[in-house]
Order: C-alpha cells, then structure tokens, then sequence
C-alpha cells in the first residue's frame, strides 16, 4: 500500500493538518488495520467505492458503479477496524479539532457520529462532484490537492468558536488538570449549556474529548519524546491518576494494555499516522 502526504496551502492550515493519499491498481488487494481515537476530524474521499460500517468497524471495496464516496470517520472511544479491498484511490482530510465546522452547515454532531458513516453534505452538491472529476483525473498529488482545496475554499465560512477553543485548550492542559467547574468558571456558562454546545461543535463531550486527548498527549510522549522512558512516567505525565486506571484507559481506546500496544504500532508517513495492521 503506497501512502503519501502533502501539507495545505497557507490560506488552510488553520483548519487542515494534512493530507495523505492511498492509491492501489491491484483487484486483489487487502488492508486491514486498526486506527485510533483522535482529537482530529477525518475525511475521506475514494472513488469508486462502496462501504459497510458499524461501531468500531468500516470496509471500504471497489466498485465501479459508484462515482465518488465521501466518509467522515467519526468520534468513538475504541480502536476503528479499517478493511480496503479491491482497487483504492482516496484522499484523507486531516482536519484540525474545529477545522471541518468551517466547511459544512450542518452542526458537526449531526453528521457525526460514533461510527464512520457518508458525509452527505458535499457529496449531494453537484458543484463537489466536478472539481472531484478534476481532482482524480490527475495522479500529480500537488495539481490533485489545487483542486480539491478551490472546492474546500468556495465552502470555506469561518465562524467564531473562541470560548470553546479555550474550552479545549484548558481540557488539553496536562500540567494543570483544570476541572470542568474551573472551565465552567472561567467560560461563564452554565454545564448544561457547556455539554451541549460542546458536543454540537466538538462532536463528544468535554469528558470524552479529555480522555481522547490525555490518549494523544500519552501517545507522543512514547514515540517522540526522549525525556520519557517508563509508561509510568508517561502515563503520570499526560494525569492518567495511576497505572490501573492508565491500563484501563489503553484498554478502551486501543485495545490492549499500554505495554503491548507500543510494540504492535507503525508510524507512517514522516510519522503523521499511527496505524496497527494485521497481517493476513
């Protein structure tokens, strides 16, 4: 499987973290592997193609009657089973914590939910699908992305999310802990109100959005920070309260305990994804 990535022009950075491309010409081709909770928001877009999904589980085949499918992977607290099979050409989105809100009407809590599912917006808008007919005409990534970002800028509406963009940053502070009637607190609003409309923009509660990106913090320290060693340490760093409680957490989220999960992982593409294949 041939993965590459390119980062977006300057104008979407503030929303995108990257693209990655996977493209197979083989019917015979299988993939199968495991991805896990992020603060991020997916996008994929494949061309003839078609899916099954449940919680926890997504296959993705070839099929030549479909045009285009576009998939939203969605926010769940377990590991995502991933299966491709057939001929693949697809475009992943990596998308910032509030970047894909810019791009759609619809609140990100209604076309998202614990499951990867279509993301019908774009692909019922006759417009997508013409600059998507440019996009895969091509197999130069630099001219593939041009026009998928003229299509990602015509949709592009910023709208203002700056008390629940503090909101994450005090949920993602590590050295801190800030407690949600701290948050509460400094927001100015009340929890019910906080619950809500963070699970509208967000897609998961503050609860489950700390949890997700304690998982996160945990997960770059093993494998890009040297200062850190022992999972004890690692799992004390990112406020995991104690091991039992660091395991259970690995557990939901991957799997596996942190010790085994750490020795069946690859890094790819300059080290941007975290996948688990299983081998076949």
């Amino acid at each position: 499987m041939n993965i590459e990535f390119l980062q977006p022009q300057p104008a979407l950075q503030k929303y995108i973290e990257f693209y990655y491309f996977i493209k197979n010409q083989s019917s015979d081709f299988k993939s199968i592997h495991y991805s896990f909770p992020h603060t991020i928001n997916v996008v994929s877009i494949y061309k003839q193609a078609n899916y099954h999904s449940k919680v926890g589980h997504i296959e993705v085949y070839n099929d030549s009657k479909s045009n285009y499918l576009t998939i939203i992977q969605g926010k769940c607290q377990m590991p995502l089973k991933v299966e491709l099979t057939g001929k693949t050409d697809r475009i992943s989105i990596f998308f910032k914590t509030f970047g894909l809100n810019q791009f759609i009407k619809t609140p990100l809590a209604l076309v998202m939910g614990n499951k990867p599912d279509q993301l019908m917006e774009w692909d019922t808008d006759p417009i997508y699908k013409n600059y998507l007919d440019q996009c895969f005409a091509t197999d130069n990534l630099t001219e593939k992305i041009r026009h998928l970002e003229d299509f990602l800028l015509w949709k592009l509406r910023p709208t203002p999310v700056s008390h629940l963009e503090k909101a994450v940053i005090l949920l993602s502070d590590f050295e801190q802990n800030h407690s949600i009637e701290e948050i509460l607190t400094q927001l100015k609003m009340p929890l019910r109100t906080f619950n809500r409309r963070f699970k509208e923009v967000i897609g998961v509660s503050p609860i489950e959005y700390r949890n997700i990106a304690r998982f996160r913090h945990s997960l770059n320290n093993k494998l890009f920070n040297s200062q850190f060693k022992k999972l004890t340490e690692i799992g004390y760093n990112s406020n995991f309260y104690d091991q039992s409680y660091f395991n259970k957490m690995y557990k939901k989220l991957t799997g596996s305990n942190p010790s085994a999960f750490f020795k069946t992982i690859e890094k790819l593409g300059d080290d941007k994804l975290i996948f688990q294949f299983v081998k076949q």
